[in-house]
């Protein structure tokens, strides 16, 4: 069944949080300092604060009337001089789930590429995310839609 990408709506907010808290859920049993499905529905709220005040969306897939996947980009912009300035505006992927049920079947890649899309049509030259080093399986999925390292965020814990 073909996925339909559209923007979040509010009745989809319970899908939402269950899609965050599984993201959440993932990601504590790879990186001990995430925090688990408890903390979805807070930081879903965060994410749509950011959205509110950078600009940007939420798109969910949808298959058969249920919510089975979404991504959350907001447009951000590089501060200071470092960068060039046809450079410094671009869109940035918080967050992108997939229900396990729905995994396999290309949501993930289709809900990139409608992200992709909307933010060339917003005149954003370039999209970049963050993924967790030990997330092996998106590290993948990402490659294969052209995503590359751009820098290296490192971490040492004290």
């Amino acid at each position: 069944m073909t996925a339909k990408i559209r923007e979040a709506l509010p009745e989809d907010r319970p899908a939402l949080i269950r899609l965050m808290g599984a993201l959440n859920a993932f990601e504590a049993e790879i990186e001990e300092n995430r925090a688990g499905p408890e903390a979805a529905e807070s930081h879903l709220a965060w994410v749509e604060g950011q959205i509110a005040e950078l600009g940007g969306v939420t798109l969910v897939a949808e298959q058969g009337g249920a919510v089975t996947g979404f991504l959350s980009y907001t447009f951000e912009e590089d501060p200071g001089t470092f960068v060039k300035p046809e450079h410094r505006r671009h869109a940035l992927i918080w967050d992108i789930s997939v229900a396990e049920e729905a995994r396999g079947q290309g949501i993930g890649q289709a809900l990139l590429s409608a992200a992709e899309k909307a933010a060339r049509a917003a005149g954003i030259a370039e999209i970049r995310l963050y993924v967790l080093e030990a997330n092996v399986r998106a590290r993948r999925i990402y490659e294969e839609a052209g995503y590359r390292n751009y820098e290296r965020f490192l971490s040492k814990r004290l």
